[in-house]
């Protein structure tokens, strides 16, 4: 018999991808065939482990996502419109497009 895993002292992952990549690679086995129920219980905790890693990864990204848009709108607040013009000035853009 194989010497039995920590999977609770493993460390997550290095990357979202790896994680993703170890995820979808238990999912194989499991649906499978599991080999016994200490496996499956390994390869589930193992799991969820990396669930939690991949959802604080995505969580983090969103933030971090959430804040570049917040300064870049902070930065065109700031200064107007992107082009230079002054905010009230729209007499001489009737033919822009705006997305927002």
């Amino acid at each position: 018999m194989p010497p039995k895993k920590s999977p609770s002292k493993q460390p997550a992952a290095a990357s979202f991808e790896e994680a993703a990549e170890e995820l979808e690679e238990i999912t194989r086995r499991l649906e499978r065939d599991p080999s016994s129920l200490t496996s499956l219980l390994d390869d589930f905790e193992r799991g969820q482990a990396l669930l939690q890693f991949c959802q604080a990864t995505l969580k983090s990204a969103r933030k971090r996502l959430d804040l570049m848009e917040a300064n870049l709108h902070g930065e065109s607040d700031k200064t107007g419109d992107l082009d230079g013009d002054t905010p009230n000035n729209d007499a001489d853009h009737d033919d822009d497009v705006r997305l927002f």
